[in-house]
């Protein structure tokens, strides 16, 4: 098969608020800072969408890790030695750069949906929310 590049368009439905300015500040998962709150700030066209997420529920979050490198397909994961193809890793750095997150609702106010366990910087586009179901997402 050959490669042909196809393009499409992503856009994003929101952004991140949070408290990493860096993505050297940030925990390498999520759920090594379970403590930590972040907003989710949903665009205005896209808020009709959001629902009722209610409190104590968990949602996955993809986001585009812009910070990323793109240009990579070796990856050296922490705590092992030598690098291993990037597709068998949880590495930032890959040719689609998104990030991937189960996060608890702690408050869905004005658009805004406070979070805990997030593990994205600061300013990190949203690209979709969907919710987390025990029975479908874990095998």
């Amino acid at each position: 098969m050959e490669y042909s590049p196809d393009e499409f368009t992503v856009r994003p439905i929101g952004v991140v608020r949070s408290p990493y300015r860096t993505k050297n500040d940030a925990p390498r998962q999520g759920r090594l800072a379970p403590e930590v709150e972040s907003k989710i700030e949903i665009f205005e066209p896209f808020r009709k969408g959001l629902g009722n997420l209610g409190e104590g529920r968990y949602i996955i979050v993809l986001y585009w890790l812009d910070q990323a490198q793109r240009d990579t397909l070796v990856a050296t994961p922490p705590g092992t030695t030598g690098e291993k193809p990037v597709f068998s890793t949880r590495s930032p750095n890959r040719p689609n750069p998104i990030g991937l997150c189960v996060v608890e609702v702690r408050d869905v106010r004005d658009g805004c949906i406070t979070v805990a366990g997030l593990d994205a910087v600061d300013r990190t586009p949203v690209l979709d929310i969907k919710p987390y179901s025990p029975g479908i997402d874990c095998p």
